[in-house]
């Protein structure tokens, strides 16, 4: 869910870049920063989101592994 998030403030942040390039040729440069704020609000909330990073996948018994390892890793999995 939070990877959606990040992806969604990124497509924001660009947005609010692009407007602010437009306002600022268009309008005054006041409405400009504004944009320039907002496109920094979303990068930071883009940035929140990508901090958490996903829990490793569980091991598994693997052919390549040392008969020592998938014991390990065996004996992990009857314990829980």
């Amino acid at each position: 869910m939070k990877a959606k998030l990040a992806i969604v403030c990124c497509v924001l942040a660009a947005l609010c870049l692009a407007a602010a390039v437009v306002i600022g040729m268009l309008f005054d440069f006041v409405w400009m920063f504004a944009c320039l704020g907002g496109a920094a609000v979303f990068a930071g909330l883009m940035f929140l989101f990508k901090l958490e990073k996903p829990a490793p996948p569980d091991e598994k018994p693997d052919f390549m592994k040392s008969d020592e390892e998938n014991e390990r890793i065996n004996q992990k999995h009857k314990d829980e």
